[in-house]
């Protein structure tokens, strides 16, 4: 168990400042988004139209992320991961999981950090007269815009399931492209991947719309198990060439 931590707090302080930089840039675009499209017009919040400006800096800085995350764990800052490695005796495979875990969770504080930027935003607005339903225009808000239902699904529960299979998915993508480049080659499975998230809407959920989400489920699932199956595959190969040896 310990050896398992210390790889999972290895993938995480990789992972510390590529999250800090991309969230505060991002939480920084969401909130100009939403400044500048602060019309009279959308001004009421309780409809959502507001919270969909910050469609794009989520979408580009989660995307963004990934990116930089995908590179594979190298020697800088003292730190020698691949001695590291070598010396708990970690299987691939599970370095593989470990890094998906803690990616993930990445993307995840990502995508809080925007949350936090609209629900403040919404909740400024709600103070200066924005809402026209009290003390719960930004609840309301957050339901009736597919951005701000995704962050915070509330009580839907499907939603919950399919945020955390995104998160994973891409934890999963970032984390298979530095296992690809520990052997020296280049994965380009999880750049269709991102591109996939991109246009089939991964970061947004519409209210009551199940079929949606079922879709996403479904890719999610076949994408997760594409990428396990081909450590699973790389690594007995590579043993049974080591054991040929």
């Amino acid at each position: 168990m310990r050896k398992h931590l210390s790889v999972f707090m290895l993938a995480a302080r990789f992972a510390l400042w590529p999250t800090l930089i991309v969230s505060l840039a991002g939480a920084a675009a969401t909130f100009y988004m939403l400044r500048s499209g602060c019309t009279p017009e959308i001004a009421n919040i309780v409809d959502g139209q507001l919270f969909e400006l910050a469609a794009k800096p989520v979408t580009v800085g989660a995307l963004l992320l990934c990116a930089l995350l995908m590179l594979p764990l190298r020697e800088r800052g003292g730190a020698q991961p691949g001695y590291t490695l070598r010396r708990l005796s970690v299987s691939e495979a599970e370095v593989f999981f470990l890094q998906s875990a803690a990616y993930a969770l990445a993307v995840f504080a990502y995508v809080m950090a925007q949350c936090a930027v609209c629900f403040g935003f919404g909740l400024w607005l709600q103070s200066n007269g924005g809402g026209a339903a009290g003390s719960l225009s930004v609840l309301a808000g957050f339901v009736n815009s597919s951005v701000t239902h995704a962050m915070l699904p509330m009580g839907d529960l499907a939603v919950y399931v399919r945020m955390a299979c995104v998160y994973a998915t891409l934890g999963m993508a970032a984390a298979y492209s530095a296992f690809m480049g520990r052997r020296g080659r280049f994965a380009i499975s999880p750049f269709v991947v991102m591109a996939l998230a991109a246009v089939g809407f991964a970061f947004r959920a519409f209210t009551g719309e199940l079929g949606h989400n079922i879709v996403v489920l479904f890719f999610c699932g076949v994408i997760c198990f594409g990428f396990i199956s081909s450590v699973n595959s790389r690594e007995k190969d590579e043993e049974d060439v080591e054991g040929e040896d």
